[in-house]
């Protein structure tokens, strides 16, 4: 698709609300090295698809005997070293946390802790919504635009969605505790890096441990695999509950634990809104038993 508009044409307030749009769409990386000129901002998709294609894909022939070898340095770069951490952050903030024994002091402790940068570039602490003492917690990934502007787990779109779900087996927000594995919500809704994920980890364990729910309902791939420490992904994992296992500094705790596609997802995909209400009715029917 051509752009018709000139720079010239454009104004600030239209080139503002463009990148905005490109934000929140998560395209928040260049596709290229060096900006592209005023005279040349109209290069096509075509060209710069060819040029990332031969960047990531070089072809490499084997060198005659006529050609001049390289020296070694330039056939391949140093790579960094690695040694295991002897007392890595998860570990000691799991420390300086072992003294909470409320879900309030856990809120001021996340609220006080500087060591993940998504803080910094978020609006709120999306802590969660719900009761406290539900015998369901229901954890998802991370806060979205609706959500880091309200401070509350799943307002938005998939929020509305997950009301619905919840409703389809006679339960609502009350009736259940929500959180996500992070707090603050990532640049342009990017999903969170493994080291983020990490970072948290503690952060995470203790909420669990001190809301102590009898069962655990984990929404899509990025919290299952936080949740279980694994690489499955959340199609093989979904439809059977799996147990949940940490250790923490008072004692271990094991809970089973759901996995289910999360509503982000069926609003993409809501040919799969049948497999989640089964997960569902598995869930209560699970959490009802437990209660007895």
């Amino acid at each position: 698709m051509e752009i018709a508009l000139t720079i010239q044409e454009t104004t600030k307030k239209e080139l503002i609300e463009a990148l905005s749009w490109q934000v929140e769409m998560g395209c928040d990386e260049a596709l290229l090295d060096d900006p592209t000129l005023a005279d040349d901002w109209q290069v096509s998709l075509d060209q710069v698809m060819a040029s990332n294609t031969a960047a990531q894909e070089p072809v490499i022939s084997p060198p005659s005997s006529a050609q001049a070898q390289p020296p070694l340095a330039q056939l391949s770069e140093p790579q960094p070293q690695t040694s295991p951490i002897a007392n890595p952050p998860s570990d000691k903030t799991k420390d300086s946390i072992a003294h909470i024994t409320s879900l309030s002091e856990l809120k001021q402790s996340l609220s006080d802790f500087e060591g993940c940068d998504l803080k910094r570039t978020a609006t709120n602490l999306v802590f969660s919504d719900g009761d406290p003492a539900a015998r369901i917690m229901i954890i998802g990934e991370a806060p979205g635009k609706d959500e880091d502007r309200m401070g509350v787990p799943f307002v938005g779109k998939a929020g509305q969605l997950l009301d619905q779900m919840l409703a389809s087996v006679k339960l609502d927000r009350q009736s259940v505790y929500i959180a996500n594995i992070m707090p603050w919500r990532p640049p342009g809704n990017r999903p969170p890096t493994a080291e983020e994920i990490e970072m948290m980890r503690p952060f995470v364990e203790k909420h669990i441990s001190l809301k102590a729910p009898d069962i655990i309902l984990a929404l899509g791939g990025t919290a299952c695999k936080a949740l279980l420490q694994s690489d499955v992904g959340i199609m093989k994992l979904r439809g059977k509950f799996q147990q949940y296992q940490t250790i923490t500094n008072v004692a271990s705790l094991s809970l089973p634990m759901m996995p289910c596609l999360h509503p982000g997802f069926l609003l993409r995909s809501p040919q799969h809104k049948g497999l989640v209400f089964q997960d569902l009715v598995a869930l209560r029917r699970k959490a009802d038993a437990i209660g007895q």
